[in-house]
């Protein structure tokens, strides 16, 4: 295995290497003289973690960790008028998930038949809030770390996509404005080696006594609003999503369980936003909500009903980011957790974090950001196992990203 992601490692830092040194620029594929080209993109980042008490996204974060990387590719072509394809290849390594196993981001063809209407279909970006559908976008945002209790970054395979199609528009209001929408119906497939699996496996004792058997395809219907107001740069959001019979199953062997045990539920996700540009600041704000409320089974014993499951987190943010040039950038923010499914006064029911950031992008296609974070709770670490002890204290983290494009 430290075989296997040191090899990982190095691919990307060469990749990385090659992007610097050619004067990254993108690619066009031509198919031939009666079609449109191809556009070519990419980027590669690598990043470092540092944190002063727990071990936080990375496994190892307490002595400093570089498993906090990604790639891509993406391709996009207009083969007709008013109609784009765009797919994207993608792999990660956040800690103990992504683990740079390659999958298909998205894949999807749309045709627009007017400014007012237009059809998506395939593996879609899930609109969810400012940021849920560009996670992977570093250069759009200041932030190397978003608000994790809002874009947790080991959770991509959750958020960012699903397998279906969507509609979407723009409808003007004249004076009033315009309202921009979008609503969607698919299957999210997540991955077992995912942000929700290991954060089932978390919750289990030891193997061999416990392990996670797989996560189930979930249907989900959703849509998001955006109205952009007559005060030019102020823009308000809403979305909200419904996942119907989202399962996962483990195993527990006697005597310390009932052995496999399937759980089962429904989740409605709420995200509330705000966002104003004015000059050089960017001002941002966003509330969501997560209710999951379902049953667990054991096959074992008739599939009777051993107990209800659930969980009801919150959280909200504030952020403000300055462009004092083309190549310096500070941002702040201040994110708070809240999981009303635990005590507050526990360690693990919430977690409070004040993060600044300076970006610099010595090249368009070259970007450089460090953040420290001091943060208040547990409430994300979600990794017990390397976390065995855990207690009220502050403590700081440090970040450090950069990103190649082409």
């Amino acid at each position: 295995m430290k075989k296997s992601m040191f090899n990982s490692t190095t691919i990307l830092s060469i990749t990385a290497s090659i992007l610097a040194a050619g004067g990254v620029q993108a690619y066009e594929l031509k198919l031939g003289t009666n079609l449109p080209p191809v556009d070519l993109h990419g980027f590669v980042s690598q990043g470092f973690l540092y944190s002063s008490d727990y071990n936080y996204l990375a496994d190892d974060s307490k002595n400093g960790s570089f498993k906090f990387s990604e790639a891509g590719v993406n391709a996009a072509f207009n083969p007709f008028a008013r109609t784009h394809i765009a797919a994207q290849g993608f792999l990660f390594d956040t800690g103990n998930v992504g683990q740079y196993h390659p999958f298909l981001d998205y894949a999807s063809i749309d045709y627009t038949v007017n400014d007012q209407f237009g059809l998506r279909a395939g593996r879609i970006r899930r609109p969810a809030g400012i940021y849920n559908a560009i996670q992977d976008i570093d250069l759009a945002r200041t932030f190397v770390l978003l608000p994790q209790g809002m874009y947790d970054a080991r959770w991509r395979d959750w958020s960012a996509g699903l397998d279906g199609g969507d509609i979407f528009g723009n409808i003007s209001l004249k004076k009033a404005g315009s309202v921009s929408y979008e609503f969607y119906g698919g299957l999210v497939n997540m991955a077992d080696n995912g942000g929700v699996a290991r954060y089932a496996e978390n919750g289990l004792p030891p193997s061999p006594v416990g392990q996670f058997d797989g996560i189930g395809a979930t249907p989900v219907v959703g849509g998001q609003l955006w109205y952009n107001t007559p005060l030019d740069g102020l823009r308000l959001g809403a979305s909200l999503a419904f996942m119907d019979g989202f399962s996962y199953d483990v195993t527990v062997i006697p005597p310390y369980g009932p052995g496999t045990i399937h759980s089962e539920g429904n989740v409605i996700l709420q995200q509330y936003s705000a966002e104003y540009s004015i000059k050089n600041w960017t001002f941002q704000a966003e509330y969501s909500t997560y209710d999951f409320t379902g049953n667990r089974f054991a096959p074992a014993y008739g599939n009777a009903n051993i107990g209800a499951t659930g969980d009801n987190p919150a959280t909200w943010y504030v952020a403000a980011s300055y462009r004092f040039n083309k190549y310096f950038e500070s941002g702040v923010y201040y994110t708070q957790f809240r999981d009303y499914s635990t005590d507050s006064a526990n360690p693990d029911g919430h977690q409070n974090d004040l993060a600044l950031c300076l970006r610099v992008d010595p090249k368009d296609w070259w970007t450089f950001k460090i953040e420290g974070h001091y943060i208040e709770g547990t409430g994300l670490l979600r990794d017990s196992s390397h976390n065995p002890v855990r207690d009220g204290n502050g403590w700081f983290m440090l970040a450090v990203k950069t990103t190649f494009s082409f």
